[in-house]
């Protein structure tokens, strides 16, 4: 029985240890990205919020060799409202140098515009995500997040389920961050997240491997802006 109850506390302990740090709020970082290890550009992201209003976005500036990975120029831009505690998009937009389209969350309806395509709609009962509002739900909500979470990816919804592991260690450049990690395999490839705790459950690292050999790497440089 008291085996038992110094469990729990320490379960209860290990949750408190995530849910009591500051969520980010406002954050310019500079990532390295990494094109099958070579070395092929930058990526920015940026947090910003305003009450119970979050703007995040990602841009993408690399070489030639970003371009083979879809990634010489691409920017992304979500636009969340939290509500009850719980995060819904409400606008995401997506520009490279091939495509460009918005795309508006409703109630029970997601609308995709494309200048030169028909409107294209998807009813739905539940919260869906875009690719980098996930990425901000896994940062601001850890460890209060589901095992699967439905997110619209290249235009079709999919559903992603997470492996979570918790008090992780991940040396980048020879320097060792504690956090968690975020995994989900789609098709043949496996996508790997890291949050630093340090510094507020930030990204600090993300991979993609396809058929076990890494495609594309994403590190940490520096944190521009923090408030």
């Amino acid at each position: 029985m008291i085996k038992k109850i110094i469990i729990i506390l320490l379960i209860t302990f290990s949750i408190n240890s995530y849910s009591d740090s500051k969520k980010i709020n406002n954050i310019e970082a500079k990532y390295i990205f990494y094109y099958k290890s070579m070395k092929a550009g930058t990526m920015i992201l940026k947090i910003n919020s305003e009450e119970s209003k979050v703007k995040i976005s990602t841009i993408y500036d690399g070489n030639f060799l970003a371009e083979l990975a879809n990634r010489g120029y691409r920017e992304e831009v979500s636009y969340l409202t939290r509500k009850n505690n719980i995060l819904a998009p409400s606008k995401y937009t997506y520009k490279d140098n091939k495509d460009s389209y918005v795309i508006v969350f409703k109630n029970k309806k997601i609308e995709i515009s494309k200048s030169d395509q028909e409107k294209i709609t998807y009813e739905v009962n539940e919260i869906i995500y875009d690719p980098i509002s996930m990425l901000l739900i896994l940062m601001q909500d850890f460890p209060n997040v589901k095992e699967t979470y439905k997110v619209l990816s290249k235009k079709k919804i999919k559903s992603y389920n997470y492996n979570y592991k918790k008090n992780s260690l991940k040396k980048i450049n020879d320097k060792e961050y504690e956090g968690y990690s975020a995994e989900y395999i789609s098709g043949n490839k496996t996508n790997y997240f890291f949050f630093s705790k340090n510094h507020n459950n930030l990204m600090v690292f993300t991979s993609i491997k396809k058929k076990g050999k890494e495609k594309i790497r994403i590190e940490l440089l520096e944190i521009l802006n923090s408030k």
